[in-house]
């Protein structure tokens, strides 16, 4: 099966997909390939013997032994993909064939061979990578691994497979096997058929002239040099109704009823299905609007247009993006896109590719509302859809507060469901914000999810924080709501949920966001007041095998003291207390070990910036008077 690229987007947030880190060991002596065969041979005979708890044995367990469950009853043949049917095909490791790196005792990575079999078909080949560190003489565990390859060609086998024997008349609808035919036929003319999609029952065809590769093609950087082809759209008598000229056509009706977007060299442009032109393919954006007089308003470098009900382009008007923005269809109001990617269903030109390809309008795919292209659950086809989408569900959450007059800030909610993978679902957040003095938009990617395996979801986070403030005219404070695992000194308490602090500029015409490895951003990048105090969190609190989860609005005395010491390990701060030292240990700057092996930093106070000693300063104030338990703040 073709791997296309938001099929690959999609893996890397499913759950065998995510590289799980486990707690490290510490042992300096360095081991050799023949340790490291024995201990993967080891491991390659408990996947033969199927025995998992055994198998599970081979792994330092973390937050997620869910996670792992999934990936190991994949490897011993128990379940397939989404972890409840049998697989339909058998998997085996050549760990004998294995490439082995060794840096040091600690950092050992395995790529292990993976081969998928059926009688009937040809063998398939993939990766598994590994990476181990010695325990003890002669001792090994896993401690992460990464199944992203494993788990697309997975899928992929799964679906040759099962198509290969299952009767097509079951499997496809009288439709798509219509729609088969005539793109074989069509191919004597043109280099291929790529997709095909039906309009009340009458099927129309995308058509390529040249080498077209959908990993290249759909998500090409500007500018970027690929090898030539154009695409046209064939209607059901085979007439060309869209001349093969184009870089890409979307799906048909997709941004208005009965009309195809179409681009070329970065312009966009309309024709209907009748073959004409309704807007010439010479705009940078087009975006629909919900007006009384207009369908859309037309972006041609810095001037404006609008396309008239009328299907007229008017003369040039004197707007800009904050005046129409508001009017922008679907951006102030929930909406699933599966409803809408489904009223024309296309399919790819392919008996292995199942899903239904949607190629978004090209302003929402701007905006980052919805990526450039996705596959939906195909309602024609009965094959395996493991990697594909089922939902897309969009929310408008609501304008940024604290916005300055210059910005118009929103912030867009999005759930994507999938079939197979983690809890079927995942979380993003994005951010839209326009510069009206400079007529300006830009488009920021908002982070929800900061556990350690990435497993969280904002279902049942009550959370739900859009924020925006201008700390200065280049420096943007964005707070949103997030999955967090933020563990306090005390064992029994974590933070699992709550307001996650965003840092941006403005560099060229993008929104950057600045590094930042804390849990509490702010520490790094603003001098601390009491507002800081304030804030949506959720607090676990465990007793043996019975957890408590709280809803608070203010930062206690823990969180204070682990904000304090998360300023130290963020310099590789050498903890005395062994309990901080296990705090921060995933911590993405922080390493009890040091980097290369070399013991942390003793002292770190001349790498403290001004806003550091500042914050230090502050939370000792606020500190004073509190009660401690000793040995729980960073000495210095």
């Amino acid at each position: 099966m073709k791997t296309k690229p938001i099929l690959i987007s999609i893996a890397a947030m499913l759950l065998l997909v995510a590289v799980f880190f486990f707690v490290r060991g510490r042992n300096s002596a360095k081991p050799g390939k023949d340790e490291i065969n024995q201990f993967l041979n080891g491991f390659n005979n408990r996947v033969k013997e199927g025995n998992t708890d055994s198998l599970m044995a081979y792994f330092e367990t973390g937050k997620s032994p869910k996670v792992l469950k999934r990936l190991v009853n994949l490897l011993e043949g128990k379940k397939g993909v989404n972890g409840k049917e049998k697989p339909v095909f058998s998997l085996s490791l050549d760990v004998d064939a294995s490439d082995i790196k060794i840096a040091n005792a600690d950092f050992i990575t395995a790529t292990i061979p993976v081969k998928f079999t059926h009688d009937s078909v040809d063998n398939k080949q993939s990766t598994l990578i590994l990476k181990i560190h010695k325990i003890g003489p002669h001792q090994f565990k896993i401690m992460r691994f990464d199944a992203r390859q494993l788990l697309v060609d997975y899928v992929a086998y799964e679906n040759y497979v099962q198509n290969k024997f299952l009767d097509e008349q079951i499997v496809f609808s009288p439709i798509t096997l219509a729609g088969f035919k005539t793109a074989e036929q069509l191919k004597t003319k043109y280099d291929s058929v790529i997709w095909f999609a039906h309009v009340n029952e009458k099927t129309f065809f995308y058509v390529i002239k040249g080498k077209w590769d959908a990993r290249k093609d759909i998500n090409r950087e500007k500018d970027s040099v690929i090898e030539p082809y154009k695409m046209g759209l064939i209607n059901p008598e085979l007439r060309e109704i869209i001349p093969v000229d184009y870089d890409l056509i979307h799906n048909i009706g997709a941004t208005f009823p009965g009309l195809v977007e179409v681009e070329k060299e970065n312009k966009r442009g309309f024709y209907d299905l009748q073959g004409k032109i309704i807007v010439p393919v010479n705009y940078d954006q087009i975006f629909p609007i919900d007006d009384d007089h207009n369908l859309a308003v037309l972006k041609n470098g810095p001037d404006y247009f609008y396309l008239k009900k009328d299907m007229t382009i008017s003369e040039k008007v004197d707007i800009k993006i904050a005046d129409f923005f508001p009017k922008i269809t679907d951006l102030a109001n929930q909406y699933n896109i599966y409803k809408k990617a489904l009223s024309v269903v296309t399919e790819y030109n392919s008996r292995d590719d199942n899903g239904a390809v949607y190629i978004s309008p090209s302003y929402l795919s701007d905006l980052n509302i919805v990526y450039k292209i996705i596959d939906f659950k195909n309602p024609l086809r009965k094959g395996r859809y493991d990697l594909v989408h089922e939902n897309y569900e969009v929310r408008y959450s609501g304008a940024g507060r604290e916005t300055p007059n210059w910005l118009l800030a929103s912030f867009y909610s999005i759930r994507d469901y999938f079939l197979g993978g983690r809890s079927e679902f995942y979380d993003k957040k994005n951010l839209l914000v326009i510069d009206k003095k400079n007529d300006k938009v830009f488009i920021q990617d908002i982070g929800t999810d900061y556990s350690p395996s990435g497993e969280g979801s904002l279902a049942g986070n009550v959370c739900d924080i859009n924020n925006i403030k201008a700390i200065n005219d280049s420096l943007y404070e964005v707070k949103a709501g997030a999955v967090l695992w933020i563990d306090l000194y005390d064992t029994t308490k974590s933070i699992v949920g709550g307001t996650y602090y965003h840092y941006l500029v403005v560099k060229g015409d993008k929104l950057v966001e600045l590094p930042n490895n804390r849990n509490f951003g702010f520490t790094k990048y603003v001098k601390m007041d009491d507002s800081y105090l304030s804030g949506c969190y959720n607090m676990v609190t465990s007793n043996g095998n019975n957890q408590k989860k709280t809803n608070i609005d203010r930062i206690t005395v823990e969180m204070l003291r682990y904000m304090k010491n998360e300023i130290y390990a963020d310099y590789r701060y050498q903890f005395k207390d062994k309990r901080w030292q296990a705090v921060f240990l995933e911590m993405a700057s922080y390493d009890d070990r040091g980097e290369n092996n070399k013991p942390n930093n003793v002292s770190v106070d001349d790498s403290l910036t001004v806003i550091d000693k500042y914050n230090i300063n502050w939370i000792n104030q606020k500190l004073k008077g509190v009660k401690t338990t000793p040995n729980t703040l960073a000495s210095k």
